[in-house]
């Protein structure tokens, strides 16, 4: 399945956010609801700050957590006939499970582009060569919420004056978390705060 790169009119795109709202509003609970709704007006404003398409940032950022309360069988059935790996179902996979599973529904139903399902497949647990986009949509669904952790508040101020080391501070508040708890970052996170580390040192190093 490929995705087809999109131009919305203004029509086009009021006509797929209420699709996706309505959606959504069948699929999660409210705070779920809620929180996709902040998540794309955050993206729509990264998206602008960053130059992005702003329209594909806000129809991104509303629909990334589309699959999060998907049914087992839901689940089950788009992952078989988009062939996606066996892993995804594994214990360990299971609160990252509806990037994987949103990411495909998202192209499915609305035809995204590739791009813009890629931000969705990564927004939890990031990718080691994420593009701007992909780090606008990340990012979003971290501080696009009602309430957010007192020690995460700066991220909302850095995030627009540099977008890198606000996806690096966030990964290393969650690192230090995970530390305290015996846990350990996927390895893909672990990667991409090296390169946002080797990138950021190399910007102040000129």
């Amino acid at each position: 399945m490929k995705g087809k790169k999109m131009n919305y009119n203004d029509i086009e795109f009021k006509i797929l956010v209420e699709k996706i709202k309505e959606d959504l509003k069948n699929k999660v609970n409210e705070k779920r609801y809620i929180h996709s709704c902040l998540v794309a007006e955050v993206s729509k404003k990264l998206a602008k700050t960053y130059g992005e398409n702003e329209k594909e940032a806000y129809l991104t950022g509303l629909s990334h957590d589309i699959a999060k309360d998907f049914s087992d069988e839901e689940n089950k059935y788009f992952a078989k006939k988009y062939n996606l790996p066996e892993y995804i179902f594994d214990d360990s996979y299971k609160k990252i499970l509806h990037s994987d599973i949103g990411a495909v529904v998202c192209k499915e139903w609305y035809n995204f582009s590739d791009k813009m399902a890629n931000a969705i497949k990564y927004h939890t647990i990031g990718n080691e060569t994420m593009t701007t986009f992909e780090k606008i949509i990340f990012i979003s669904d971290k501080i696009g919420r009602e309430n957010i952790p007192e020690d995460l508040i700066p991220v909302k101020d850095i995030v627009y004056k540099n977008l890198d080391e606000a996806v690096l501070f966030f990964l290393t508040k969650q690192k230090e978390k995970f530390d305290a708890k015996g846990k350990k970052q996927a390895v893909s996170t672990i990667k991409l705060m090296e390169n946002l580390k080797r990138k950021l040192n190399g910007e102040c190093n000129k």
